[in-house]
């Protein structure tokens, strides 16, 4: 027979899900983070759970702790997390630190999930799923399942951290024709650099950028403005396309994950 731990988590309805980028919330649909625990074929087993979906489940001890104490450490932590004043659902992100997998508040909290026997991209993929469950739960959109594939590259990158914000489309590159002109943020355009062009995002963003067919990948930062051909997304520099192995192609399909400070 399975016992409930339940912790509800009402405050998130006034911080979490109120802002311009997440879906407001009312009190129907307030998460609730429960966990419980069960004995199955002589082994204690216990879950967490956001609004009834399960999370993730432990079964059996592990590193000296039992199946239930790793539950309601996880459940409390989440309760931290999602009550902390600066939570916004739509700024949480998958994360992994070394091995191991985390959730993490852009800009702010994270949380190790450690315990979980899953590592590497299993605990990438373990981290994914989580993070997607609450910010479903708390009205936000969910991440692309293209997001923990190209955030991976974003590990070896300094201070740099995935956001949470992706897109995906086209990409083309330019280079001598442009090479030396001034771009849109003064700076004159080095068709060596990693920089690229965007219609909108603010000068100075950073993007990870990955070539959808080959998996290669760079960072680039937005010095410009354009593509303003078609359905294209982001128009590369010649060094960030040589990176990702497009120019001879001129243009291929990419995934992008803003990066934040």
């Amino acid at each position: 027979m399975k016992t409930f731990r339940r912790v509800v988590l009402g405050s998130i309805l006034a911080i979490g899900c109120s802002t311009a980028l997440a879906v407001a919330a009312d009190a129907a649909n307030v998460p609730e983070i429960s966990s419980s625990v069960w004995d199955e074929a002589n082994a204690q087993c216990a879950s967490v759970t956001v609004n009834g979906k399960e999370l993730i489940a432990f079964r059996g001890p592990s590193a000296g702790r039992t199946a239930e104490q790793r539950a309601e450490d996880l459940a409390d932590k989440l309760q931290g997390l999602l009550e902390g004043a600066k939570f916004r659902a739509d700024k949480l992100v998958p994360a992994r630190e070394g091995e191991i997998a985390s959730i993490r508040l852009d800009g702010g909290a994270s949380i190790k999930l450690e315990g979980i026997e899953a590592v590497g991209d299993a605990a990438a993929e373990q981290s994914y799923k989580m993070v997607n469950e609450i910010r479903t739960a708390c009205g936000a959109e969910p991440l692309d399942a293209s997001y923990i594939q190209v955030a991976e590259g974003a590990e070896t990158v300094a201070d740099l951290k995935p956001s949470g914000k992706t897109f995906s489309g086209p990409a083309s590159w330019y280079g001598p024709h442009f090479h030396g002109r001034k771009c849109a943020d003064g700076t004159r355009f080095d068709m060596n650099q990693l920089t690229a062009a965007h219609r909108f995002l603010p000068l100075g963003t950073k993007l990870l950028v990955m070539n959808r067919r080959t998996g290669d990948k760079c960072v680039v930062k937005v010095n410009d403005r354009g593509p303003f051909v078609g359905n294209r997304v982001i128009d590369l520099s010649r060094g960030a396309a040589q990176q990702l192995k497009m120019l001879s192609s001129g243009v291929a399909m990419v995934d992008c994950v803003v990066l934040g400070n």
